[in-house]
């Protein structure tokens, strides 16, 4: 067997810029780690468990922008990967999934470890490929370099996303002592093709026949210039600019933040735009999608690079392929102020004030998920990055918010917004960086991925905040199963389990509150840098629930 083509491989790897891979063990697989690990200038973390190990790599490439390898042994192993490449897939973040395989002629015979790999991932991947044949070839040896290439260019244009690699190996699997193989300078380099922008002018001129424009922001990376050229619209054109906290836009002028809240039960035809602009992914907040639903703009322009287009509002009429700033600078050239545009900011800007204040005042009679939520968001030190599971905790923070002066950048996998890694994908964030990274989880979400902490490579920077109300407390907030004989077994799934010991197994220093005076205490301590830690906050579901509830019915009377 000729190994030199997966040395190849990795070489090609570091040359377009692959910097990290995470390995789980495996035979089938040996000759990939062994290339990888033993290269120079690509760090490798070895993760037993595969869905772990994938929400890894996911938090690595989302902290720095690359595609990490992610390596797997064949069979089961790589099925495993799936709800991350789901993530990756609708979230936009680059991974190469290199996964070992049998020989072609054993699949379907009933040999061990061998399911069907070839595309695996079906349609939550940007293409998969077949390695060739690792014979003596040289025709084979050329494809391999071109496919790894195509991988990699295929994974960070346009929309970035996971791609697929299967590589069939047959025995045997490890080098040879006496054979010698080099990260050779000659293999072939395919650079990506570059976007074409579309011409924007003609979009920009059109913008000035429509009197009231609202611009969305969905999920974004934290984007310092991106969010000057949203201010610059905001202040200077009086366009209301709405995101939720996931979109990084918190420290935009005049961001309208509370939109979950108001438009509730709001009924204001004032709010109606004529233009929607949205940029960057999804969003949060269920009310403003229903909202814009029911009160259809004239148009929707979406801005993004990418090829598939969503229609989340069913009013879609215009896809910009374009890089959001550059619109938006041609749009600030073109647009101008008029009156109509003002009051339309005004109206909303009022609204979203008053329910600001609304929720900064709002101070339930318990113990409550939402008092602790709070108290704990304005705790964060300044310059953190702060990752938060689905289910309640985004929803919480969503609410809640975060203030410009906190200089924060969020994170959350909501891609397919499941449960399932989010600590694995905030630890591997947290080994791209310095910063101290803070974790906020509900219990279900932490106990469900209590195999993030199973390796060698937790940093003493992560942060977890557990609030452990003894269930899935999202399912007692919806009307639909909240009245039904099932909800604590089967909806909730009611359970009496703690962090403290996962904290102790994987040396965490361990901290808890069950009162408001216990977390004040606490509070300081916990946010001090050092020692890896986690706080563990136990409330009441059902009081949690009313308090939740109450703060949106306070608004409305």
């Amino acid at each position: 067997m000729n190994l030199q083509p997966i040395f190849n491989l990795a070489q090609i790897c570091h040359l377009k810029g692959i910097k990290h891979a995470v390995i789980s063990p495996g035979s089938r697989n040996a000759a990939l780690t062994i290339a990888f690990v033993r290269h120079p200038q690509i760090k490798c973390y070895s993760v037993p468990d595969e869905r772990s190990a994938a929400f890894m790599a996911l938090g690595i490439s989302l902290k720095t922008g690359r595609p990490t390898a992610l390596i797997c042994t064949s069979g089961s192993a790589a099925l495993n990967y799936a709800p991350a490449v789901a993530e990756a897939y609708f979230n936009q973040v680059p991974l190469l999934i290199l996964s070992a395989d049998r020989p072609p002629e054993w699949i379907g015979q009933r040999d061990g470890q061998t399911i069907y790999q070839d595309n695996l991932f079906g349609r939550h991947i940007k293409k998969s490929f077949i390695f060739p044949s690792l014979e003596e070839d040289q025709e084979s040896n050329q494809r391999g370099q071109e496919i790894i290439n195509e991988a990699i260019n295929t994974s960070i244009s346009e929309d970035k996303g996971p791609v697929h690699v299967n590589i069939p190996f047959r025995e045997p699997f490890y080098p040879d002592e006496t054979t010698i193989y080099e990260y050779s300078n000659g293999v072939e380099l395919i650079e990506p093709m570059l976007p074409i922008s579309e011409n924007l002018d003609q979009s920009a001129v059109e913008i000035s026949g429509y009197k009231k424009i609202l611009l969305v922001v969905g999920q974004s990376a934290k984007d310092d210039s991106l969010n000057a050229l949203l201010s610059n619209l905001s202040s200077q054109h009086d366009i209301p600019i709405v995101s939720d906290i996931i979109s990084n836009a918190n420290d935009v002028a005049g961001v309208i933040t509370s939109q979950d809240v108001f438009l509730k039960e709001l009924k204001d035809d004032r709010l109606k735009p004529d233009l929607l602009i949205t940029v960057g992914l999804s969003v949060i907040s269920k009310n403003l999608k229903i909202f814009l639903r029911n009160n259809r703009p004239k148009a929707h322009w979406h801005m993004r690079r990418e090829e598939n287009v969503p229609d989340t509002y069913l009013a879609l009429t215009r896809h910009i392929s374009s890089d959001a700033k550059d619109f938006l600078q041609a749009l600030s050239a073109k647009f101008s102020k008029n009156e109509s545009q003002a009051a339309f900011q005004k109206t909303w800007q009022e609204i979203n004030n008053r329910t600001k204040t609304h929720i900064e005042r709002y101070d339930s009679k318990f113990f409550s998920d939402f008092n602790s939520y709070k108290k704990v968001l304005d705790s964060l030190p300044v310059g953190i990055d702060l990752h938060l599971a689905n289910s309640m905790a985004v929803r919480y923070a969503n609410v809640i918010g975060l203030k410009p002066k906190q200089n924060i950048e969020v994170y959350c996998n909501r891609g397919t917004s499941g449960i399932d890694g989010s600590n694995s994908t905030a630890i591997g964030s947290a080994l791209m960086t310095d910063k101290q990274v803070f974790l906020l989880t509900g219990d279900m979400a932490f106990l469900y991925d209590r195999n993030a902490f199973w390796h060698n490579h937790l940093t003493d920077n992560m942060h977890i905040v557990v609030f452990n109300n003894h269930g899935g407390g999202i399912f007692r907030m919806i009307d639909g199963p909240s009245k039904q004989p099932e909800l604590q077994e089967f909806f909730e799934t009611r359970q009496k389990k703690d962090a403290k010991l996962v904290a102790q197994e994987y040396e965490f220093e361990y901290y808890s509150s069950q009162s408001e005076n216990e977390l004040i205490q606490v509070l300081p301590k916990f946010m001090q840098k050092g020692k890896r830690k986690i706080l563990e906050i136990f409330t009441d579901a059902e009081q949690s629930k009313v308090a939740f509830k109450e703060l949106f019915r306070k608004l409305s009377d």
